[in-house]
């Protein structure tokens, strides 16, 4: 079993290879296609919803940032400014537009009005409306009161509100807001701020109104740029959640359609035990493979994986023991006959027709169905569930199954009867071996009520007297047969028999007094076991259908943050799910810099790509040339400073070349994304492009980069200025009294204007450490305070203020900090959001990783039990009464008997042990010409060899070939043979994988009887499933030899032939297929198959007997086969056979060896 395991999870390592990710889909990050995504999978309504509830969650945190800076203002002014009365109208406007905010944008809390889209725009014009009339108003007030010249405070911080709190769901309506809003400023910088300048500076004013106008055109774009870039994010999140949920959906229907299929095979109780063993032993596989990737010396050890296993295994049964059960036993009379006088096609569908009859009534008596041995039905009533009325469920179904039987031998006209022993004990029920498991039992009263069935008396029911005393009298009875009372294991254990007459009453009468007194008993208790052929198959669109319904409650378990103003609202008692998220992932972070607290996961979710690197660099460069234009136009610049500019250009374009190649290579030279470029320049740009946006050091090293060219480009005019000799020539003009100023040598608001763009761009970049934006944030707000307040502060002090009496450095601080507290705060918000979303999604990927998990058990738990395909089949299909049959020319059969082994004396484990020997033999027999276990009966092991999907495609009259169908009720067929001589290469491949939605419409039409390719197969090839098939008898002997020397089997007096193996081998035409209502049980069906079983029934221990036609081709072989005689086989009458030549060596005895030692 472990190679089984083995094979299964092989991809398991490569699958946990993280050098082999696919590449970035670039369209993903495309708003356009992101757009049209959600568009396609209804996602649209989903996005409104969650980016509305969004925007209400900014206005709380706007009203409260609004609310912050008028009062550190009002404060501000109360403690520097000498005379109050200056500016009591200025804090009542800033007081007075506070609060007419509040009662503006309160009304975008209430739910009720968040249905109507339009109040969002109106609100949202009217608070900027606002926010800009009480800043402007200031300004032009001491302008007409007193003549001051004053600027404008929050320009920048309006234009803040415009894009990034404000609830308007388009960007071209910000960005029409956003204009209007620069347009306002910039008049009123042109007709107050710089209007009254002196003539000589009037030029000046001019150049400033220029840098104004070019820094708040710079911060429009910004704007833009963080819209786009929080749709995407968003979109994104929305389209990654509805992936995680679809796919989960579709685990968990292949895991309910696999589980369903598995119990309808296993009762639940040994399939849960086996599947727990099959999952340690994955985990341990799992874990074996990580070690032989860490240690290079591992792999030596791989060989001995098997063996250390299967030591566990022998501590290890998946058999439970059931007390007071009635096995039943039926055989169809004169089923011998019919395989030599009916073509296999037609007696496999009347076996079908029968078994599905004989299904349909054991589910009706709530008795379970074992399995079929040829012709043989056997089953037990009172497992899994117990139940007293046991015994009268297995005489009804015995009596329905002559009536069945019946009906079938008149409307087929047969001669065909059944004979049926029915007898009452206790069972050990179970699976043994490591592959192609078969739910069975054992005990010796399996082996009664075999014999009662053997010794009974067609049309009658042959029960023992145990079973009749639990009849209550309700039956009457004859005494049994004389085959019954001369019968050896029946007379050992002192069975008295008894025929039940045909009852007097009706049998519809009898069956639902029955039926009536197990439904009493069974209410309380539900059959775990699902009927897998019975459910209907889920179709795509309601699997479509039901992830719609769970992203509508992923939506509202999607938080939004902390601060959420609605809540004041109409709070609610209880925690929304999204609060109950929330408090939940903050238990795995850290408060302060929202760290995850499993350095692990941090480190994962840095190192995720960053596919918006590109945009983030491109808007970093559009920062530094306006920047670079702020600063030209407002001083002439030195030499230096432009040498510097054009260094920062060039790497900036460098950096801009490197992150786009990717991208416009996609766009306008590749076919398909999934190409590769050509041409040696190419490949290295490309491959440089992907691992800029994947590698985090070269993300931080590009980032800090940027932001030290931004700070250079501003502080170098600063460099350049004397600030003592600007001073000397101010002081100069103040005595001259001629109404001039000193020519400054740079603007002052135009430098603060830059380092407010720089700290913007500081926040751009997505995938950057949270606390290292922060930190740089500060660091550059704090130097540059410095130079406010120490080094240039006589050239700051004289440039226009904000308010009467304040001084203006406090104007250029409090702005800086008013920026960097405002995306200090939304970055917070995004980072919150975006681990929010990494968590859930880590989380969400762990339950799909168990659900793959438990897929991955049950699929190989399901392979284990049926061929690959045949499972396929049954979990696509609606499976109901129909039979699934599978016709081969040529395959050869093998039946082998363990001699003279007692399950009462050796026990289960001895069986079990063999079985396991013999399995693992099967892993040595792959390929095209593999070896199928098909069951293991009592101590017989039965396999076939040429059952192969391939081996469906031929041309020729002497061909091998298979065809495969689906017939209901055993009357639709659909067979065509194809006529393409194509030759085509034997596939090597283990059976494919089983998964959902993994077979196309190619294999459909297989399945269907259609042939795909054509081949030509020699005849060579046709007999060497004989060849092979011997070749596994012999090592089955080789296998069975080895047990019983470790075992010492020979010492105890069990006889000479004890542990022997007598094998049967023959070959020919048959069918093989699924019959019955439920419970898929591959089987095949044909004369090769009987005669390979007479072959063993009548062989000697320790030698393989075939037939006359299987000698004649393993001579072809130089395998020497002697003729035993004429052997009498039932149905047959006497037929010649032989014994295949093997060594006391267990070795083949050539026949070039003979006639060599002859002469």
């Amino acid at each position: 079993m472990d190679a089984i395991l083995e094979s299964s999870t092989e991809y398991i390592k490569h699958s946990n290879d993280g050098t082999n990710t696919p590449l970035v889909n670039e369209k993903k990050w495309e708003s356009d296609f992101l757009r049209k995504k959600c568009r396609n999978l209804e996602l649209e309504q989903f996005y409104k919803l969650y980016l509305q509830r969004l925007n209400v969650s900014y206005l709380s945190l706007f009203l409260i940032i609004e609310t912050f800076v008028v009062i550190v203002h009002s404060i501000l002014l109360l403690a520097t400014v000498r005379n109050l009365s200056d500016v009591y109208v200025d804090i009542c406007i800033y007081i007075g537009s506070s609060v007419a905010l509040w009662i503006i944008l309160a009304i975008n809390f209430y739910k009720d009005f968040q249905r109507h889209s339009w109040i969002l725009y109106v609100t949202s014009w009217l608070a900027i409306t606002v926010m800009m009339a009480a800043d402007l108003s200031i300004p032009i007030y001491h302008a007409v009161s007193s003549h001051d010249i004053l600027r404008p405070t929050y320009a920048c911080y309006v234009l803040f509100a415009v894009y990034i709190f404000m609830p308007v769901p388009e960007n071209l309506h910000s960005f029409i807001l956003g204009i209007a809003v620069t347009i306002s400023y910039l008049v009123t910088y042109t007709f107050i701020t710089y209007r009254t300048e002196p003539t000589t500076n009037r030029n000046a004013g001019t150049m400033a109104i220029i840098s104004d106008a070019i820094f708040l055109l710079c911060v429009n774009l910004l704007g833009l740029y963080y819209r786009m870039n929080q749709e995407i994010a968003i979109r994104t999140t929305f389209l990654d959640r509805r992936q995680c949920v679809e796919e989960n959906l579709l685990l968990r229907y292949a895991r309910d359609q696999e589980k369903s299929l598995l119990l309808s095979i296993i009762p639940a109780q040994i399939a849960n035990k086996i599947e727990q063993d099959v999952k340690v032993r994955i985990e341990y596989l799992k874990a074996q493979h990580r070690r032989k990737s860490i240690e290079p010396g591992a792999a030596s050890s791989n060989t001995h994986i098997v063996k250390r296993w299967r030591q566990l295994d022998t501590e290890k049964l998946f058999i439970e023991p059931h007390n007071d059960v009635t096995i039943l036993y039926a055989d169809v009379v004169n089923y011998t006959h019919l395989t030599t006088t009916l073509d296999v096609k037609t007696l496999v569908e009347t076996l079908h027709d029968l078994f599905v009859k004989f299904d349909l009534a054991s589910e009706e008596f709530h008795v379970l169905r074992i399995k079929f041995l040829g012709d043989c039905y056997y089953c037990v009533a009172g497992v899994p569930i117990p139940n007293e009325y046991h015994a009268k469920c297995c005489v009804e179904l015995g009596l329905r199954m002559i009536t069945d039987i019946r009906d079938v031998r008149a409307k087929r006209k047969l001669d065909i009867d059944m004979r049926i022993g029915v007898h009452s004990g206790n069972i050990l029920s179970g699976v043994i071996g490591a592959c192609k498991w078969q739910y069975d039992i054992w005990s010796k009263d399996v082996d009664i009520a075999n014999r009662l069935e053997s010794t009974g008396k067609a049309g009658r029911v042959h029960v023992s007297e145990q079973t009749l005393k639990l009849l209550d009298g309700e039956y009457l009875f004859e005494e049994g047969t004389p085959e019954a009372r001369n019968d050896e294991v029946l007379r050992k254990y002192r069975i008295h028999t008894f025929l039940i007459k045909p009852p007097k009453v009706t049998f519809y009468d009898r069956s639902i007094g029955v039926k009536r007194q197990i439904e009493k008993k069974s209410t309380a208790k539900q059959d775990t076991t699902a009927n897998f052929m019975h459910n209907t198959i889920m179709q795509y669109n309601q699997i479509r259908n039901q992830a719609k319904l769970e992203m509508s409650r992923e939506l509202d378990k999607m938080p939004i943050g902390r601060i959420q103003m609605s809540q004041l609202f109409g709070r609610s008692k209880r925690l929304t799910q999204d609060e109950m998220e929330e408090q939940s992932f903050r238990s795995n972070i850290t408060s302060l810099g929202l760290f995850f607290k499993d350095w692990r996961w941090e480190f994962l979710y840095l190192n995720e790509p960053d596919v918006m690197l590109k945009y983030s660099i491109l808007f970093g460069f559009i920062t530094f040339l306006a920047i670079v234009a702020m600063q030209a136009v407002n001083e002439p610049q030195s030499t230096l400073f432009w040498i510097l500019v054009g260094i920062d250009v060039f790497v900036l374009t460098f950096f801009l070349v490197v992150s786009w190649y990717k991208k416009l290579w996609i766009m306008f030279i590749s076919d398909s994304e999934q190409s590769q470029p050509k041409s040696t320049f190419s490949i290295i740009f490309y491959n440089l492009s992907d691992r800029v946006q994947r590698s985090l050091v070269a993300r931080i090293v590009i980032y800090l980069t940027i932001v030290v060219m931004h700070c250079t480009c501003t502080s170098l005019q600063l460099l350049d200025c004397d600030r003592f000799e600007v001073m000397n020539e101010e002081i100069d003009i103040q005595l001259l009294h001629n109404g001039q100023h000193a020519h400054f040598c740079f603007n002052a608001w135009a430098v603060s204007e830059s380092v407010i763009l720089t700290v913007i761009m500081v926040f751009l970049f997505t995938r950057v450490p949270f606390v290292m934006k922060l930190f740089s944030g500060v660091l550059i707000i704090a130097l540059y305070s410095v130079v406010v307040e120490f080094e240039f502060e006589f050239i700051y002090e004289k440039s226009p203020p904000t308010n009467v009496g304040l001084y203006a450095e406090y104007s250029h601080i409090l702005i800086l900090v008013i920026t960097l507290i405002i995306y200090h705060l939304i970055d917070r918000q995004m980072e919150f959001i975006s681990k929010v979303d990494y968590n859930w999604k880590r989380q969400l990927q762990k339950r799909q990783d168990d659900a793959k998990f438990t897929n991955e058990t049950i699929k190989i738990l399901i392979n284990n039990i049926l061929p690959s395909h045949v499972a396929d089949i049954y979990m696509r299909k609606m499976m109901k009464n129909e039979l699934y049959y599978e016709e081969y020319e040529n395959v050869a059969v093998m039946f082998a008997t363990i001699r003279n082994y007692d399950t009462e004396k050796v026990g289960l484990r001895v069986l079990n042990e063999i079985i396991c020997d013999f399995d693992e033999m099967l892993n040595s027999y792959r390929g095209p010409l593999k070896i199928e276990k098909i069951k293991v009966a009592g101590w017989t092991y039965m396999a076939a060899c040429g059952l192969d999907l391939e081996r469906s495609d031929h041309i020729g009259s002497n061909a091998s070939y298979r065809s495969s169908s689906l017939l209901p009720n055993g009357r639709r067929s659909h067979h065509t043979r194809s006529t393409n001589s194509e030759a085509i290469v034997i596939n090597q491949d283990p059976e494919p994988e089983m998964s959902f939605g993994s077979l196309d419409s190619r294999s459909f039409e297989h399945y269907e009887g259609h042939n795909i390719k054509s081949r030509k197969i020699s005849s060579p090839q046709q007999n060497n499933v004989v060849y092979v098939m011997v070749q596994f008898a012999l090592d089955l002997m080789k296998a069975m030899h080895s047990f019983n020397t470790e075992n010492l089997q020979y010492e105890d007096g069990g006889g000479k032939d004890r542990g022997m193996l007598r094998i049967g081998i023959s070959h020919g035409e048959i069918m093989a297929g699924v019959v019955g209502s439920y419970k898929p049980h591959y089987d095949i069906w044909g004369n090769a198959v009987n005669m390979a079983s007479r072959m063993d029934s009548t062989g000697i221990p320790g030698c393989v007997q075939v037939t006359e036609e299987t000698a004649e081709i393993l001579k072809t072989f130089d395998i020497n086969c002697d003729y035993r005689g004429l052997t009498y086989v039932k149905g047959r009458g006497k037929i010649p056979t032989y014994i295949v030549g093997i060594t006391d060596k267990l070795q083949f005895i050539k026949i070039s060896n003979t006639q060599e030692a002859e002469k």
